[in-house]
C-alpha cells in the first residue's frame, strides 16, 4: 500500500471506532444496580400477585378495580 491509502484507511478506521463508542460514558450510573432494581421490581410484582391469590378473590377484585380506576384517572388528567 502506498502512503495516501494507508492514511485514508487510518482515518476511516478512526472514524468508525469513534462512531461505535457509546455517546455518553457516565461513571456515576451503576449499570449493575439498575439491573438489580429491575429484577427486584419484577419479583415484587410476582410476589404481590401470589399474595393476593392466597388471600381471597374479593381482595383480588378490589385491587384490580383500584388499578383500573387509577389508570383511568391518570389518562384523564394527562389528556385533559
Amino acid at each position: 500500500m502506498n502512503l495516501p491509502t494507508q492514511q485514508l484507511l487510518a482515518i476511516v478506521t478512526i472514524d468508525f471506532l469513534t462512531l461505535a463508542e457509546p455517546v455518553q460514558k457516565d461513571p456515576l450510573i451503576d449499570k449493575r444496580g439498575e439491573v438489580i432494581v429491575k429484577v427486584g421490581v419484577i419479583l415484587l410484582a410476582v410476589g404481590s400477585v401470589i399474595a393476593v391469590k392466597i388471600l381471597s378473590p374479593r381482595v383480588e377484585h378490589a385491587i384490580i378495580f383500584a388499578i383500573v380506576v387509577s389508570f383511568g384517572l391518570i389518562a384523564f388528567f394527562l389528556i385533559g
